[in-house]
């Protein structure tokens, strides 16, 4: 069972105010923020996290995503139009929809934030 996930990003203020946005879609918030680590989480859960990299070194890996439980369809929808009115970038195919090839239960949609990290937001309620 994974405890947290974290991710490096260029402009950590850009960051954290993007997933600050799109994150409390889903009952998020930030929970910490001391200088270059910033925690989000539900209730008081820190789970994912955001730290500065060299902004001239890659960030993204190939088939790399994260991807976040979301408790139906419109929260699916609701998080993925925030994070595009907030910076993120629509990926082809991929706005929010049944995906039976990935179960018969699975709606979701995947975006890109702005370092170019691709995140998934996903429910398996109808």
């Amino acid at each position: 069972m994974l405890d947290h996930v974290s991710l490096g990003v260029h402009h950590l203020d850009r960051s954290t105010a993007f997933y600050e946005r799109i994150l409390s879609t889903l009952g998020y918030r930030l929970q910490r923020r001391e200088g270059a680590e910033v925690a989000f989480g539900p209730d008081q859960e820190w789970i994912f996290f955001l730290y500065p990299v060299d902004p001239d070194r890659p960030i993204t890996g190939q088939g790399t995503h994260i991807a976040f439980r979301a408790p139906d369809r419109e929260a699916v929808r609701r998080f993925h139009a925030v994070a595009i009115e907030a910076g993120g970038s629509a990926v082809p195919d991929r706005d929010p929809d049944e995906r039976p090839q990935f179960g018969a239960d699975y709606f979701g949609a995947v975006l890109k934030d702005p370092d170019g990290h691709a995140i998934e937001v996903l429910t398996r309620r109808g």
